[in-house]
């Protein structure tokens, strides 16, 4: 299970559709860092972490809800997160986000 860091907060949440029929949770966390791979064959830009706005999108288990187990992003601004989950294959089009006071795309 993918927990919150204590920087990290949600910013917008939502459903989509895996298979086309199981309901899965999806989120966008915004953190203060944009993580690097770690990996020394690595530019340092990308190697190591940056005191940096980025936002991750999170997606929740087929099997348990409320289990973010799959991530992916180091997005500039959340309205870049929200256009590449619209993008991902196969269940873009089924994302359903909820409405929120702090939404911003």
């Amino acid at each position: 299970m993918r927990s919150l860091a204590s920087n990290e907060t949600v910013v917008k949440e939502g459903t989509f559709l895996y298979d086309g029929e199981i309901e899965c949770d999806i989120r966008i966390v915004h953190s203060p860092v944009r993580y690097g791979s770690g990996d020394h064959e690595d530019p340092p830009e990308v190697e190591n972490d940056l005191a940096q706005s980025t936002f991750y999108i999170q997606y929740g288990s087929t099997t348990e809800r409320a289990v973010f187990n799959s991530g992916g992003g180091g997005y500039p601004t959340l309205a870049e997160a929200v256009a590449a989950a619209a993008a991902s294959p196969g269940i873009g089009s089924t994302i359903r986000w909820r409405k929120s006071a702090n939404a911003e795309a």
